[in-house]
């Protein structure tokens, strides 16, 4: 056998060389991303703390995105786990009033079911609803306090806000129109409304931290066709400011998102919250 190297000869388009190499992975890659995100799932980072103590601000929430999806073909929904949206789920939805926007709430009614708050507590076709879920907030210092908050406790009943007899989004007018611009109610609703019902094709959504939520107490029922998906997994948890009470910086253009990223990379560390990282919510 000869010494001499032999020169291995690669079929026609084997050769493409480095740079389309990485071309193509980088392709391929932005293609998945695209699809899961459009399809599957996506990362969603709370701003606020309208679901404090359930959901804290700086959250990094993976979505998913074709739970709520109506299903086409039958075989959908054996192959998919796909569902109607029920009471008790925490949603991510486009906002009514600036879809762009994306809000996060708890669905606590569904199309058919009768609403009402009385005295802070919320009463869904006649029964109270509360749990662990429901926070009041008896002390600006300490925070929102867990529920549940059964007839016998007392959450503090604001005497700065009367009781509402007339529920503006109950006007049958007022359902048949067009809600999307409007400006939000102004304050009254929180503490005592209703009873209203749900129209068809909507639900009505409240942030479980109930004294520090715009949710349809103010801004009206939710159309179903807004919803984006249901959180399944907290992937990462921020301090944002090293604190629990500072909002989030909602990017606004490139130069927000790579402060936002040299911020966090500067307090990893300190600032994650690791107990919650990995945390499933409820």
């Amino acid at each position: 056998m000869s010494d001499e190297s032999q020169e291995q000869i690669l079929p026609a388009g084997v050769a493409k060389g480095a740079v389309r190499d990485n071309a193509e992975v980088l392709l391929f890659a932005m293609l998945l991303i695209m699809f899961f995100k459009t399809f599957v799932g996506q990362q969603f980072t709370i701003p606020s703390a309208s679901m404090r103590n359930t959901l804290m601000i700086g959250d990094h929430l993976l979505v998913n995105k074709f739970i709520f999806a109506v299903p086409q073909w039958s075989w959908e929904e054996k192959l998919f786990p796909m569902r109607s949206p029920e009471r008790g789920d925490i949603i991510v939805f486009r906002y009514p009033l600036e879809r762009n926007n994306d809000y996060v709430k708890r669905l606590v009614a569904v199309a058919g079911d009768t609403v009402e708050v009385r005295d802070k507590r919320l009463y869904v076709n006649g029964k109270l609803v509360t749990g662990p879920f429901e926070h009041h907030v008896l002390d600006r210092k300490e925070g929102p306090v867990m529920g549940p908050w059964p007839l016998e406790r007392d959450p503090g009943v604001r005497d700065d806000m009367p009781p509402t007899q007339l529920w503006r989004y109950a006007d049958p007018e007022v359902l048949a129109m067009d809600q999307q611009g409007q400006e939000p109610l102004p304050g009254g609703y929180r503490d005592t409304f209703g009873p209203v019902k749900v129209p068809a094709g909507h639900v009505f959504a409240m942030g479980d931290n109930r004294d520090n939520s715009s949710d349809s107490r103010y801004w009206g029922f939710l159309p179903a066709d807004h919803l984006r998906g249901r959180p399944f997994l907290i992937w990462w948890s921020y301090r944002e400011g090293g604190n629990d009470d500072t909002n989030s910086n909602v990017p606004q253009g490139p130069t927000d998102v790579v402060m936002n990223f040299v911020d966090g990379a500067r307090h990893f560390l300190t600032w994650t919250r690791w107990e919650r990282t990995g945390h499933i919510p409820r």
